[in-house]
């Protein structure tokens, strides 16, 4: 009697897995009798279409008009709206702390037709991590909440890390993919940055970006809430300080206003708009 041929190592793999190998005409990979279907994979990232930018509009996206559309993304609940690179930006200042502005019916109404597929927050935030240095860029990886300290349940795109780590060595940055906090209050004191970060290991603290996506949540159809995509980068806006005294926690205060607010457009707006380049530029080359 011939022998058979010994089993590839495939089908000793499966034999040991319990699975068996099957064609299927369907559009699915075998690899060693478990399937892939490459459908799912493909529909796991939907396109981009339109994106809500929930911050005010930066000065370097366009040459022109920006202070207008600056003026319209703080007051105005439609926010103001730009047209680039094949999609519909729409930047919209929501406040600071808990109590958070809405967004006007017409953009609730493109969420719930998923014309929006992405939600986008780049703003400033205080470190909590001892180790953080003015400008880091940080990647939230979860979203904690004071009140609860439970992440935020979120879809997040596969290719962004790539792209801030991208857009942090072009700035000469420090890239980190951490967890951010959002909290009610100001954090100013050594002690409670320290206590911070050891109890919740959020390497910064701002103040909307839950509030915002807990409110959403409650006028959003609940699949097309669970359909967005969710991008959160906060800058280190200030570091914590050597010293707990009240002159190093007040120049620290100074600092950050001066680099969130009065300096905003040549820092954190700059990161807005070279942040949208980048992204959008890649997501037409794939």
């Amino acid at each position: 009697m011939p022998k058979n041929d010994p089993p590839s190592h495939c089908q000793a793999a499966a034999r040991e897995t319990g699975f068996k190998v099957q064609e299927k005409k369907r559009d699915n990979h075998l690899l060693c009798g478990i399937a892939f279907d490459t459908k799912a994979t493909a529909m796991s990232n939907i396109p981009i279409k339109d994106i809500l930018f929930i911050r005010k509009h930066p000065r370097f996206l366009e040459k022109t008009s920006h202070l207008k559309k600056q003026l319209q993304s703080i007051i105005s609940s439609r926010g103001a709206t730009t047209h680039y690179a094949g999609h519909d930006i729409t930047f919209l200042f929501l406040g600071y702390g808990k109590k958070q502005r809405m967004p006007h019916p017409s953009i609730i109404e493109k969420l719930n037709s998923e014309k929006i597929t992405d939600i986008v927050d780049i703003g400033g935030g205080g470190a909590l991590d001892p180790t953080l240095k003015r400008g880091d860029l940080i990647l939230s990886a979860d979203d904690i909440p004071f009140d609860t300290l439970q992440p935020l349940k979120v879809k997040r795109r596969k290719e962004i890390p790539k792209i801030v780590q991208t857009l942090a060595k072009k700035n000469q940055r420090r890239f980190f993919q951490r967890k951010i906090l959002t909290s009610a209050k100001i954090i100013t004191s050594k002690e409670k940055r320290i206590a911070l970060y050891n109890h919740t290991q959020c390497s910064i603290v701002q103040m909307e970006h839950c509030w915002f996506l807990q409110a959403l949540q409650n006028v959003v159809e609940p699949q097309s809430f669970g359909n967005l995509y969710i991008t959160h980068i906060e800058i280190a806006a200030d570091v914590v300080q050597r010293r707990d005294a009240f002159l190093n926690n007040f120049l620290e205060l100074l600092y950050g206003v001066n680099y969130c607010l009065l300096l905003n457009q040549h820092y954190i707006g700059k990161v807005k708009s070279d942040f949208l380049k980048l992204w959008l530029k890649s997501e037409r080359g794939r």
